[in-house]
């Protein structure tokens, strides 16, 4: 077969050279004359094994696509979505773009990939990439690979043989460092570009990014304005499927997000769907529900949450069905106070079989964004009940009776209802497991089950089950004779390289586990023997399996689970079932005796669940283990750190009782033993994490954190009034912490002005930080808030805390604020900066020009080697105005960017390289201080004079998320250009180099013009677009308006 790729002529196709094609080893290209060619088309028969093993429950082959040999497989209803997005994306001007498809395992999301794949191997080179996931994914190799696929050559190439890459990656594991793949081959992909200095105007590739995702806990939904009548009708069937969705579920409560624009019907939606399912659920509304702000008044917040939770709960106990209830204001942050709320109050209930509450917390909002994603769930649309129904007699009509087996087609034909993968367990299957507990039929579909319901998308090897079945057998049968009994339930295919074998369907998993439960097998018997009878001598094969079934631990409703799910469902089983947990993963741990996150999770096990006394030297022994496994990695070392912490507050706060242990402890020595073992493992921790930044890892902020919670707690448990000399001592340390607490309070007011990761940094952070550095430094009667607020006039990041505060409190600590004698470049930055402050909020300030002659006299004397922030201000008050005269002599800028980068590099790189860093102020269109616009915004509600920014916030939104198109009033355009993939900001003659927000959107030189932002590395382009581009636009609205 002579394999063709589109080239950028639609009428013609390029061949490709053997070399090329087998240095794609990353890669499974959809070549565009697949299956077209006489020697490539599919053997009849063969065709219909395919077509056979695919709808019985195999993963989709490219055979499966080929319409004149298959029946052709239904679209779901993300198809023609997915379609619309990718073709949007390919006219982008970009380097790198990407898709992202969302499924629950078992709705077809990876035959819908396929299909796009499929839909576009005739427009763009289509490509998936091979998951080999035993042997790790290199995305440097594969990023060169993908760009060579982009050119056609490993070198540079004729312009006219370049085309957009569509690459699918649908891989099933992480990065080291549990980062998605996505992002480390992004990064590599825009390095690879660069290198081989590629300049265009369409992207070279577009990631088509598939990932799981557990609907039936929660979801988001967007209502945007303008809708038509069709499109509301739409919403409204998504909005019931997402309902029911939830309805099927085990969870005690689910929420649905549902984002909508203050002038759409987004909330009568809601209300609509709450009338049209009143006969279902007891239905409730609170409109404006949360009238106190934590940060206001935490102890009326507190009872009100209380309050709400109580109220709701009688409710539902009255009418024993699950609450619908819609939430419909403008905040939804104490939302998951009241989630939280709900869920540990039902954790003392017996556990309903379906969700006690489904909460629809219906936010509004004066912008939202369509959705650049796909969602594909357990749950069928009307439109596709049809389809599914139509094509469903086309199956039964070529393939007759042996349709009854497609056991896959049918559980979604039919919607995924349980009772659907029930009935596929006949008597005989579940009188041959009571008759035959240990036969190797029995035990080989009970670990199919386990991994199948835990590990979606697993399998069995077959020459594994066959060794499996040797070892109890002595005739040795095959794996399809001793498998007989239950053979309608599995699906034996080839992954390219040997047979495996799974069950047809998740749902099924789900099915034949609960058979077992029910027939006395439960999960950890189940998950116990696996370990010892496959994976004991075969632990290279299943260490992702057993990885994910034992120590992943997945996202819950409002945080990270404790455990992995399996090990939650264990304990749920029965209240003796924590041994069972342990023995379990006691196993793995000696099975996987290097890896250093079992013991880890033994740890958490002990030192969260278990009642016993000793738990905690049981804790302490099993994290010294994961340490020991791994010495250098700081995360494994926190759980020690964590282990003394709960020590502490659990000992003698009556937190929680446990056996044998009735009173609190009053032991002055034995609460310094476990504070300064706590103290001393988040030491350990935070030198880890300094010696782990030297291999570019994400810094871990935990030790320093878990220092300042332990510091916190043990100053709550100190005597009042020392009275004798073991109290003295215990004073005498609380009061030796004073030194590490301030430095550590640096760091932080530093890391959580400058940078943000929404992920890492839960409400409750910077909180605890400050109560924390209050309780040590508030002397007598002095009033905590005016410690922390004298604390940060300090501080160039401090300072910025008055721009989200109350201008009384700015007034109150900033305008007495006096001009410094000394030459000292803190004070005298410390000082510029609070005069712009006070700008910014229209209160009297410094005039610019007396602020510019105090920092160019600080820049005259020595211009390299000070802070960031000094440059910062040397940018903010001498950017230069083209449309005003330029002050003699000023800073060169273009030294200044250099010597502020560099000075970043040394002071705040290694903590801040993977965050995003905050941009802390715009340029914009006034004149002298007031051209700047800040981007911060109050962190309380009801603030009775908040300093207000002309940037609203969902422009800073927009912004800082990439969204190309967005406009903003309040900001001036930056004339600039792109060479050699940098950009340039030019003014008065001037070429002041400036950092991509979005790297990918510089995609070759030209002329263009962006936002200037302003982050502590340096000046930043936001929103880049080309000249020619924005010529375009212009010319388009004005043929619209005119």
């Amino acid at each position: 077969m002579m394999y063709q790729l589109p080239s950028c002529n639609p009428r013609k196709t390029i061949s490709i050279k053997t070399e090329l094609r087998d240095s794609l080893s990353c890669l499974n290209i959809v070549w565009s004359n697949i299956f077209e060619t006489v020697d490539s088309e599919i053997n009849p028969d063969r065709a219909r094994q395919y077509e056979t093993d695919f709808l019985k429950g195999a993963p989709p082959t490219w055979p499966n696509f080929d319409k004149s040999a298959n029946l052709q497989l239904v679209e779901r209803d993300g198809f023609n979505d997915l379609i619309q997005l990718i073709n949007n994306k390919k006219r982008k001007s970009c380097l790198v773009t990407d898709v992202s498809l969302q499924y629950q395992p078992g709705s077809g999301g990876s035959t819908l990939a396929m299909q796009v794949l499929w839909h576009f191997r005739k427009d763009l080179r289509c490509a998936r990439v091979i998951d080999s996931i035993n042997d790790g994914l290199d995305t440097k190799e594969l990023s060169k690979q993908v760009v060579d696929l982009f050119l056609l050559s490993k070198e540079k190439h004729a312009k006219q043989d370049w085309k957009t890459v569509l690459l699918l990656l649908d891989t099933k594991e992480k990065m080291d460092n549990d980062l998605p793949i996505k992002n480390d081959l992004w990064e590599n992909l825009i390095e690879e570009i660069h290198n081989r200095d590629i300049d265009t105007q369409t992207p070279v590739v577009i990631i088509l990014n598939c990932s799981t995702a557990d609907f039936s806990l929660n979801d988001t939904m967007i209502h945007d304005s303008k809708l038509s009548e069709e499109e509301i009708r739409q919403f409204k069937e998504k909005l019931l499927q997402q309902i029911r969705l939830q309805r099927k579920s085990q969870w005690k409560v689910t929420s649905i997000n549902l984002l909508y624009h203050k002038d759409s019907s987004g909330s009568a939606v809601a209300r609509e769907v709450l009338q049209d399912l009143r006969e279902e659920f007891t239905c409730e509304i609170l409109t404006e529900p949360f009238t106190t702000e934590i940060t206001e008044n935490k102890e009326r917040f507190t009872r009100q949450i209380e309050d709400m939770a109580n109220t709701l709960l009688e409710i539902y106990e009255t009418h024993k069905k699950p609450m619908l209830l819609l939430l419909d204001h403008k905040d939804d942050k104490p939302l998951r106070y009241l989630l939280k709320n709900l869920q540990s109050k039902l954790q003392r209930s017996d556990r309903p079989d379906h969700p006690a509450f489904i909460i629809i917390n219906a936010v509004r909002k004066s912008v939202v964004r369509a959705p650049g994603h796909v969602k594909l769930k357990l749950e069928l649309l009307p439109d596709e009940k049809e389809k599914f129904a139509q094509k469903r007699q086309e199956i039964e009509k070529k393939h007759r009776k042996i349709s009854k087996t497609f056991h896959a087609f049918n559980i979604m034909q039919g919607g995924f209802q349980k009772e659907d993968a029930e009935k596929v367990i006949t008597e005989e299957m579940v009188n041959h497991i009571g008759k035959d507990k240990q036969s190797s039929s029995t035990r080989l579909l009970s670990f199919l089950a386990l991994i199948n319901s835990y590990v979606p998308g697993s399998h069995l090897l077959k020459p594994l089950c066959k060794k499996f079945i040797e070892q109890t057998n002595e005739r040795k049968p095959s794996v399809e004779m001793i498998m007989k009994p239950f053979m309608d339930l599995i699906v034996i295919f080839s992954d390219g390289e040997q047979n495996c074998i799974r069950l047809k369907h998740p749902m099924i998993a789900g099915a034949c586990l609960k058979m077992f439960t029910e027939n006395n097998l439960t999960r950890s018997d189940i998950a116990l023997d696996f370990l010892n009878s496959m994976v004991n001598g075969n632990e290279s094969n299943y260490k992702h399996i057993c990885k994910r079934m034992l120590v992943t631990r997945p996202d819950g409703l409002i945080e990270k689970e404790k455990f992995s799910r399996l090990i939650l469902d264990i304990k749920r089983e029965g209240k003796t079932n924590k041994c069972k947990c342990i023995s379990l993963l006691e196993r793995a741990s000696n099975l996987f005796s290097t890896d250093p996150f079992y013991p880890q999770a033994l740890a958490r096990l002990y030192y969260i669940e278990v009642n016993e006394e000793d738990k905690y030297q049981e804790a302490e022994k099993w994290a010294e283990e994961a340490i020991e496994r791994d010495p250098k990695k700081s995360h494994i070392r926190d759980t020690l750190g964590q282990v003394h912490k709960n020590h502490l507050s659990r000992i003698w706060n009556k937190v929680e009782k446990w056996k044998n242990v009735e009173k609190p402890c009053t032991d002055i020595n034995t609460r310094l033993a476990i504070a300064k073992s706590a103290i001393n493992a988040f030491k350990r921790e935070e030198k880890a994490a300094e010696d782990e930044l030297d291999a570019n890892a994400i810094f871990n902020n935990r030790g320093h954190f878990g220092f300042l919670q332990v510091c916190k707690e043990i100053y709550d448990l100190r005597p009042l009034s020392p009275n004798n000399p073991l109290q003295q001592k215990y004073h005498d340390f609380i009061n030796g912490l004073r030194g590490k607490i301030e430095s550590k309070y640096d760091f932080f007011e530093c890391y959580l002005t400058f940078s943000s990761n929404k992920k890492d940094d839960p409400d409750y952070f910077r909180r605890d930080v400050e109560d924390c550095y209050k309780r040590y430094f508030t002397q007598g009667d002095q009033n905590e808030e005016n410690t922390l607020n004298e604390k940060k006039m300090k501080s160039f990041a401090g300072l910025l805390h008055f721009l989200e505060s109350d201008i009384d409190v700015l007034e109150q600590n900033l305008i007495a604020t006096k001009k410094p004698r000394s030459k000292s470049e803190t004070q005298t930055i410390l000082y510029i900066f609070a005069n712009i402050i006070l700008n910014q909020s229209d209160e009297p300030s410094e005039k610019t020009k007396n602020l510019q002659d105090m920092l160019q006299k600080l820049w005259s004397t020595e211009a390299h080697g000070r802070s960031p922030e000094f440059y910062l201000l040397i940018l903010l008050l001498f950017w230069p105005d083209q449309a005003k005269k330029a002050k003699p002599k000023p800073p060169n800028l273009e030294n200044c960017v250099k010597y502020m980068s560099q000075s970043y590099e040394r002071k705040y790189q290694k903590y801040l390289h993977s965050r995003h860093l905050v941009p802390l102020f715009f340029y914009g269109k006034g004149e002298g201080l007031q051209r700047l616009v800040h981007a911060l915004k109050p962190h309380q509600h009801g603030l009775k004079r908040p300093v207000h920014s002309k940037l609203d916030k969902t422009d800073l939104d927009l912004l800082t998320e990439g969204d190309g198109s967005v406009e903003v009033k309040c900001l001036q355009r930056i004339d600039g250009k792109v060479e050699d993939h940098k950009v340039f900001a030019v003014r008065n003659g001037q070429q002041i180099p400036v950092v991509a927000h979005n790297r990918a959107s510089v995609c070759r030189r030209g002329q263009v013009s962006f936002y200037l932002g302003f982050t502590i590395r340096g000046p930043v382009a936001y929103n880049i677009r080309y000249q020619n581009c924005l010529q375009k636009k212009t010319r388009r609205n004005q043929e619209e308006t005119g």
